[in-house]
């Protein structure tokens, strides 16, 4: 039975912020592999990440970029909302490169914003406006609505995300799969039984795959077109559809 009076919060025996963990990359940036690590976003830097997922993930994400979401400032404030929302919840992840300039701040090379999702609660509490992003979170919930997560994994709490992002001059150390690997660290830390995500491209469905994830719910961009009235425009030139996904930790 799933407890909808049930609230989270994170526990104090865990350190915040927190180093995950740290590795190396996999090529060459000026001669030299660079060294990697992936902790929890520290209150100080949440509105940075808001600006990094803005730049970038508005403008590549596969749905957002279809739809030209950064043409619609009503849709980008609403997930600037979203972001600084889902960052509260303590459990966002940066990943951040160490800078070989001895004088030098670490450099934010990619983020994914985690969060806790309750059995009860939408994928984030606040007022949903602007066209494209509200066609965004309709598609979002056409697969969510498909399987119910928290009754599959018997559980009241999971470790969702509100995108990923890697800045291009960093694709290619496997920054993404350090980042999606990273949420066993945080979910066994947390005792957090198993995290969920909607991917949405074909690079980070496999990635996800590769990370362990399994297939909850799928759907072509092709049914979204036809039964839901969903568009998106030149999408189906590079991919099939979406993948609703969870990986086991507990």
């Amino acid at each position: 039975m799933l407890d909808e009076t049930a609230n989270w919060t994170r526990p104090q025996s865990v350190a915040f912020p927190k180093v995950w963990r740290r590795f190396k990359g996999l090529r060459e940036i000026n001669g030299t592999v660079p060294s990697f690590w992936i902790q929890d976003i520290p209150e100080n830097e949440r509105e940075n990440v808001v600006n990094f997922m803005t730049d970038g993930f508005c403008k590549e994400e596969t749905l957002c970029k279809s739809l030209g979401l950064l043409n619609d400032p009503e849709s980008v404030e609403t997930l600037r909302k979203a972001w600084r929302l889902v960052l509260l919840d303590n459990v966002g992840l940066a990943c951040y490169m160490e800078n070989l300039d001895p004088n030098g701040k670490p450099i934010l090379a990619a983020a994914n914003c985690t969060h806790i999702k309750k059995c009860d609660e939408e994928e984030v509490n606040i007022t949903i406006t602007g066209s494209k992003v509200q066609q965004i979170f309709a598609t979002l919930n056409v697969l969510m609505d498909e399987k119910n997560a928290f009754e599959f994994l018997e559980t009241d709490f999971l470790l969702s995300a509100l995108g990923l992002y890697v800045l291009p001059q960093f694709r290619g150390q496997g920054l993404g799969l350090e980042l999606l690997n990273s949420r066993e660290d945080i979910c066994r830390a947390l005792a957090i039984k198993a995290s969920i995500t909607v991917f949405t491209s074909s690079v980070s469905q496999y990635l996800a795959e590769k990370a362990g994830f399994k297939l909850l719910s799928e759907i072509s961009f092709e049914d979204l077109r036809n039964i839901h009235k969903y568009e998106y425009p030149g999408i189906e030139e590079k991919q099939k559809g979406l993948k609703y996904m969870y990986n086991i930790y507990l």
